[in-house]
C-alpha cells in the first residue's frame, strides 16, 4: 500500500504587489458581471466558490473587480462549479 500524492494546481497567480488594472472590453466587463451575478444567484460566497475550484478567496475577488485576466481553464472551473457550461453560438 502505496502514499498518494496528489498535485493540485494554482488556478489564478498570486503576486506579493497588487496588479494593475487591466483593460477589459465591455463583452468581457459583461461577462464578469454575469459570473457575478450568477455565483450570487447561487448564495455562493467567494469563499465558497474558491474551495470548490482549489483557489483562495483572494483569488476570485481579484478576477471580480477585474484586476486580473482569468485563464479560460479558470473560467470553465467556474462554471462547472456553478453548474454551467460555455456554449460558443453566433453574434445576433
Amino acid at each position: 500500500m502505496g502514499i498518494r500524492a496528489e498535485r493540485t494546481e494554482q488556478l489564478l497567480v498570486k503576486t506579493s504587489k497588487p496588479a494593475p488594472r487591466q483593460k477589459f472590453s465591455e463583452e468581457e466587463k459583461a461577462f464578469i458581471q454575469h459570473l457575478v451575478c450568477e455565483r450570487k444567484k447561487r448564495k455562493l460566497t467567494q469563499g465558497g466558490l474558491a474551495k470548490i475550484i482549489g483557489a483562495d478567496q483572494a483569488a476570485i475577488a481579484r478576477l471580480e473587480t477585474m484586476r486580473v485576466n482569468p485563464t479560460l481553464k479558470t473560467i470553465i472551473n467556474i462554471l462547472d462549479a456553478m453548474d454551467m457550461q460555455l456554449v460558443i453560438v453566433e453574434k445576433e
